[in-house]
């Protein structure tokens, strides 16, 4: 199910991690008409050639195709946020130490990620890349970790990933692509799909005495001793969007595209080069609403270049309260802003959701000579 905000919410409270107190309940579906994103059921054709696209909450996506599967870096614990911030005198970071839930991710992972191939993470703040350890290892076992450098680093400080380095994967800038030059494909071992990083950036968190403020910013050079202990020691790392192609097999090539995108980033940031789309248009964007509006002309100069028929809207809820309580609008999450963005950039007959964790898309297979 999508979901539904009341239009006047007061979104202009961008402060992610600060002051804003207030909280909004969503109420029922809100999406673009007047059809629905994908196709309905009974009309997605042979179940071969459909793609599901379900989305697990935060950035988490996991898509699956004759099944086989992929996921980006899914996210269940939300701890409270007096365990990752505090106040402005102390850089708004909290000392408390956080660790996976993992009686959460039991319950919300879905039985059909256990077989996913990859892991894609975009960036390395804990609302993406904490959760991935436990995943990776009581899940989705034979699963391959791709990420900037950083992410590497990060994950080595898990004993059991570290004994299974092979499945650590990092990107390096110098592979992924930018708008004036295309990076290397990476292929899942079951051949089912491949990805392109696409260098990219993160928006600002919040200002503070004039100053834009990005949280936990930075890499880490070297390989960790130990996972992560706070919130504010999972590094952002080098950002990556993913261009993701779900392959039809021997002889077919790309059946359908997506472009991923797990944090907003300063235009062009982020953009595929216009090479890779005039080979394959992208079939459906999943873009990041969590402090689009802190970065100029976010989504709206994105979706001119991508044109994509669909749009799924992600990062929207609060990752501060647990997925079985009702939804919240998230700190930072302009919705009104975003969904103007959505009517004045997206081609006429676009359509476009903003989906509830859990939630799953069915998609036809798009075959372009």
């Amino acid at each position: 199910m999508a979901l539904v905000i009341p239009l006047k919410i007061g979104t202009s409270c961008l402060v992610l991690l600060a002051a804003c107190s207030t909280t909004y309940i969503v109420g029922s579906p809100l999406e673009s008409r007047p059809r629905s994103v994908g196709c309905v059921p009974g009309d997605c054709g042979d179940l071969s050639q459909q793609i599901a696209v379900t989305y697990l909450g935060v950035s988490g996506i996991l898509i699956e195709h004759q099944g086989h599967a992929l996921l980006t870096a899914p996210f269940f614990t939300n701890p409270p946020l007096p365990l990752v911030a505090r106040s402005p005198r102390r850089l708004f970071l909290s000392s408390a130490r956080i660790s996976p839930d993992a009686r959460a991710i039991e319950r919300l992972l879905p039985k059909a990620a256990d077989g996913a191939s990859a892991i894609l993470v975009g960036h390395g703040h804990y609302d993406h890349l904490m959760d991935v350890p436990y995943i990776a290892n009581h899940r989705a076992k034979v699963a391959v970790i791709y990420g900037g450098p950083s992410i590497r680093h990060m994950l080595m400080g898990d004993s059991a990933l570290r004994s299974q380095s092979e499945r650590l994967v990092p990107i390096p800038v110098e592979a992924s692509a930018t708008r004036d030059r295309n990076g290397e494909w990476f292929y899942t071992s079951d051949s089912a799909f491949r990805f392109m990083a696409l260098f990219s950036g993160h928006a600002p968190n919040f200002s503070f005495l004039r100053r834009d403020y990005t949280f936990a910013a930075g890499v880490v050079t070297s390989d960790m001793d130990s996972l992560p202990p706070t919130a504010g020691d999972w590094k952002l790392g080098e950002p990556y969007s993913y261009i993701i192609d779900v392959l039809g097999g021997v002889g077919r090539g790309t059946i359908f595209r997506i472009y991923f995108q797990d944090a907003p980033s300063e235009p062009p940031l982020g953009f595929p080069p216009q090479e890779l789309l005039t080979e394959h248009p992208v079939d459906l964007a999943i873009l990041c609403a969590a402090t689009s509006s802190n970065v100029r002309a976010a989504p709206d100069s994105l979706l001119g270049v991508l044109q994509p028929p669909s749009v799924l809207v992600t990062h929207w809820e609060s990752f501060f309260r647990s997925q079985t309580l009702p939804e919240e609008l998230g700190r930072g999450t302009n919705v009104d802003a975003f969904m103007l963005s959505l009517g004045r950039s997206l081609p006429i007959a676009a359509t476009w959701a903003m989906p509830r964790p859990q939630a799953t898309f069915r998609f036809r297979a798009v075959v372009r000579e």
